[in-house]
């Protein structure tokens, strides 16, 4: 305990003295407030007075009373250490120093200040650091266990993959392979790999790190279909690598441009008896993670990325869990360089801002794999048209742009839409009799607002409705994904939008595929097997919206709405554009 914390046990007990005003105390009382022997605490005391927080005065002879006087104003302390924890990178502490005081001005005084620290920072000789904040500490980094897309926006700093998708080309490009080719059937290919490509620690990249990863995939992820498709994983030479799949896959270089098939060092069981490497990654991109914690995220720049180093020179994240709400209501200086992640923007300075649907859309999926009254297509399709997404929008605001008729939010059914007295008629006519639906979802507070609206809306209809929260990897779990009648998610699509779309039907934990019922799921399995086979980009489209079109004809799947992705930023800031995840690449933002 720092002497703060002991000067603050004490002004906590003696909280009604006024401060700078002298009163009896002893050396007896002291040491019960202190929980010490009676040595320790006058070294306390001695100690307390050299540092300025008390003075005092010893009463000396029998039946004297020493004299006590509190020095330092708890509130100011307060802040001053808050700050202190704030500058060392540990903001959960800081954050932990306020709830010692009830005073709402104090709090109001460190969110400013804390807001103040975001932005571009010059330290040591020109070193360009950026600062933002975030809702939550991003533990899990590991590509292999890869769900959400902050992580996987951030395992595209610190990894590389085979080859990389650009988005606006909608091509293919080099990643750590600088060349490929397949045969013609489309189930033999060949990845030459670039020459000197070094991981963070040291170690250079071979077609060994390659199959390395490849077989750590289909080791612990049984139920991927791509990486089971892959039968053997040849190493040609040290720097090239050949891939034999059991059937032709057109798209097998796409797939592996996701971030799932980042490339790993193949010496992982070394690194991860010197530290976790879900937390603290080594991969081979333009950021290596130096820290990771519940308060702070450090990216630092690679010296050595064979693609360009970045022009930032490190990224710090620190952990503010209501960021958004107060760095809203407070202005900032025109200079400040800010990078700010909005969950829920309100429309303000459109220099500062870029805005963007996100590509794929909230929805609900009924579970037809299990017995049960929601077999019953009258009561999916009455639940369906109570559902008015235009209310839903209206009242709950925040993100939700549009309402959805599908994945794209570029195309909208009008026809999609709310009944409420044809709902209340399908569910006369239903065998719906008052069973509890089990509503499941995971934890993210707009999930929680929107799994609400639908149990008050089923109410309204007429439908018992029971909410289960629970943490995202848990509900990732087929074995859980089974148990629910309906689920509440979102899905993004990223930046293939197909690629996405097969491997979320395909998924053995995806929300959808698990909640197909037997003669679905066959037909979705035969169709993606088709989608695999053609190389046209609009064939493949078509093929996947037959299998969205029969998921609505059913009811088995409602869309809900589509979300809007913000980002807030300074206009010295010069290389942002955001991508499909509603994220900025890092390596590209320089500061005029």
């Amino acid at each position: 305990m720092d002497i703060e914390d002991h000067y603050l046990t004490l002004h906590k007990q003696y909280e009604l003295k006024p401060d700078k005003a002298w009163f009896p105390v002893s050396m007896d009382e002291l040491s019960v407030i202190f929980d010490c022997t009676r040595r320790n605490t006058q070294f306390l005391v001695q100690k307390l007075k050299e540092h300025g927080y008390i003075d005092w005065k010893s009463g000396l002879g029998r039946g004297n009373t020493s004299q006590l006087v509190l020095l330092r104003d708890k509130e100011e302390l307060i802040l001053e250490k808050a700050r202190r924890r704030a500058q060392q990178g540990r903001i959960r502490e800081a954050f932990e120093c306020l709830q010692a005081s009830s005073d709402e001005s104090l709090h109001t005084q460190f969110h400013s200040w804390l807001g103040d620290q975001f932005g571009m920072h010059k330290q040591r000789s020109d070193e360009d650091v950026l600062r933002f904040p975030f809702y939550r500490p991003v533990p899990d980094l590991d590509p292999l266990t890869v769900v959400r897309r902050t992580e996987a926006h951030m395992i595209r700093q610190l990894f590389d993959t085979l080859v990389e998708y650009d988005p606006q080309q909608q091509t293919l490009k080099p990643g750590l392979a600088h060349h490929w080719e397949c045969d013609e059937t489309k189930s033999r290919w060949t990845f030459y790999l670039r020459k000197g490509v070094m991981f963070h620690h040291g170690k250079r990249l071979t077609a060994e790190d390659v199959r390395f990863t490849f077989e750590r995939i289909r080791n612990w992820s049984a139920g991927d279909f791509l990486a089971q498709s892959v039968l053997q994983v040849e190493m040609k030479s040290t720097y090239s690598v050949c891939f034999q799949l059991a059937e032709p896959n057109a798209l097998f270089a796409h797939f592996i441009a996701t971030e799932r098939f980042s490339i790993i060092p193949n010496d992982l069981e070394q690194i991860a008896a010197r530290h976790d490497f879900a937390r603290l990654p080594v991969g081979t991109g333009p950021f290596q993670m130096t820290e990771n914690n519940e308060s702070i995220l450090v990216l630092e720049a690679n010296e050595r990325y064979f693609n360009g180093r970045p022009f930032l020179d490190r990224i710090e994240m620190w952990v503010w869990p209501n960021y958004e709400e107060q760095l809203r209501s407070r202005e900032r200086s025109s200079d400040q360089t800010q990078l700010l992640y909005f969950e829920a923007l309100s429309k303000g300075d459109s220099d500062r801002t870029l805005n963007q649907y996100e590509l794929g859309s909230t929805l609900l999926t009924f579970n037809l794999s299990k017995d049960g009254v929601v077999q019953d297509r009258r009561l999916r399709e009455a639940i369906h048209l109570a559902l008015d997404r235009k209310q839903m929008i209206r009242e709950l605001q925040g993100k939700r742009a549009v309402t959805s008729s599908g994945f794209d939010p570029g195309w909208n059914d009008p026809a999609y839409g709310s009944d409420l007295d044809e709902a209340k008629a399908l569910l006369r006519a239903s065998t719906y009799a008052g069973e509890v639906l089990q509503l499941y979802t995971y934890e993210y507070f707009s999930n929680e607002e929107d799994v609400r609206w639908i149990r008050q809306e089923c109410g309204k209809l007429g439908v018992k409705v029971e909410i289960n929260v629970l943490p995202i990897l848990e509900l990732s779990q087929a074995g859980v994904i089974v148990q629910a009648d309906m689920i509440f998610v979102g899905e993004v699509l990223g930046g293939q939008p197909s690629i996405a779309l097969i491997e979320m039907y395909r998924s053995p934990n995806g929300y959808i595929r698990n909640h197909l019922d037997a003669a679905t799921l066959a037909k979705v399995d035969g169709r993606i097997r088709d989608a695999l086979e053609t190389a046209d980009p609009e064939q493949r489209m078509q093929i996947l919206s037959g299998i969205e079109a029969e998921l609505k004809r059913q009811c088995s799947v409602l869309f809900m709405y589509h979300s809007v992705q913000t980002v807030g930023h300074e206009k010295s800031l010069h290389g942002i554009e955001m991508n499909a995840w509603g994220k900025i690449d890092y390596k590209e933002i320089w500061i005029k």
